[in-house]
C-alpha cells in the first residue's frame, strides 16, 4: 500500500512539473506607474518577461492608460532566465537597455536568507499564501508564497522559498512591488526558455551596473541644473539606485 501511494505521489509530482505555469504580475514602479511582468515555469526552467508599457498604478486606482515609452519603436521587453535548483546561488541571465545599448548580462544571485512566518497568511487569487521576510541585495523584502504551487521561483530575481512567490515588495516603499493578478496552471503558450540574444552585448553584472549608473548620474545632473534654477537650495543626489537591488556582493566584500 505504501509503495502504491509513493508511486502515485511521484506520478503527480512529475505531471505537475511538466505543466507550464504562467503568472502575470503587476509591477509597481512608482505611486503612479506600473508595468507588467509575465513569469513562465516548465520542467524546472524559468523565464520572466518585463514589458515597457507604463500604466497608471492599478493598485491605487481603477483608471488605466498605456504609454508608449519606446520613442516610436516597438515596445521593448526584458528577460530573466534561470533554472530551479537547491543551490545557495542561482544563475540568472537577463537583458537590459541603457542609452540605446542592448545588453545580455550574467548574474549569480545569492539566495535570500528567508524567515518564514507560518502564522502569517493571506489568500491571493484563491491560493493560501504564507509570509516570509528576507534581505535581498541590501533591501528588506516581504514575500507571500503559495503553499500549493511547489516552485521555488518568483518574479524578477526572487527565489528560494518552498512555494511560488505571488507577492513580493521592498519594505516601507510604495514602489518595487510585484503582485500577481492571474495564475494559469496549465498554460499553452509556446515559450522559448533559453533564448540566445545573439545581437546583444554580453557583459558582466559589475560592468553593467557601472554603465547604468554613469548614465543615470548624467540624467540626475541635468535634472539638478533645471531644479537649481527654480529652487537654489534644492539638489538631487547622484548614485541613487532606484531599484530593489541596493548593494551588490562585490560591495559587501570591501
Amino acid at each position: 500500500m505504501n509503495k502504491n501511494i509513493l508511486l502515485i505521489l511521484l506520478f503527480f509530482s512529475e505531471f505537475l512539473f511538466s505543466q507550464q505555469i504562467h503568472v502575470r504580475y503587476i509591477r509597481v514602479l512608482s505611486p503612479f506607474a506600473t508595468t507588467h511582468e509575465d513569469l513562465y515555469i516548465k520542467n524546472n526552467q524559468v523565464i520572466s518577461v518585463q514589458d515597457s508599457i507604463i500604466t497608471h498604478n492599478k493598485l491605487n486606482s481603477q483608471w488605466e492608460m498605456g504609454i508608449d515609452i519606446s520613442h516610436g519603436r516597438k515596445p521593448s521587453k526584458n528577460y530573466f532566465v534561470s533554472d530551479i535548483n537547491k543551490e545557495r546561488e542561482r544563475h540568472f541571465f537577463f537583458t537590459s537597455n541603457v542609452d540605446n545599448r542592448d545588453f545580455f548580462i550574467f548574474d549569480n544571485v545569492p539566495k535570500p536568507d528567508w524567515k518564514i512566518e507560518e502564522n502569517q497568511t493571506k489568500t491571493i487569487l484563491g491560493y493560501k499564501c504564507t509570509k516570509a521576510t528576507g534581505i535581498f541585495r541590501g533591501s528588506k523584502v516581504i514575500a507571500y508564497f503559495a503553499n500549493d504551487l511547489h516552485y521555488s521561483a518568483g518574479p524578477f530575481k526572487f527565489y528560494g522559498l518552498p512555494g511560488l512567490i505571488l507577492d513580493v515588495r521592498a519594505e516601507n516603499l510604495d514602489n518595487q512591488i510585484w503582485k500577481a493578478e492571474s495564475v494559469i496552471v496549465d498554460d499553452k503558450e509556446d515559450i522559448i526558455y533559453k533564448p540566445k540574444f545573439l545581437s546583444k552585448e554580453k557583459i558582466s553584472l559589475k560592468d553593467y551596473v557601472d554603465i547604468k549608473e554613469t548614465y543615470m548620474n548624467k540624467i540626475f545632473d541635468k535634472l539638478d541644473d533645471v531644479i537649481l534654477k527654480s529652487s537654489p537650495n534644492a539638489k538631487i543626489e547622484n548614485n541613487q539606485r532606484l531599484t530593489v537591488e541596493q548593494k551588490y556582493e562585490w560591495e559587501e566584500q570591501k
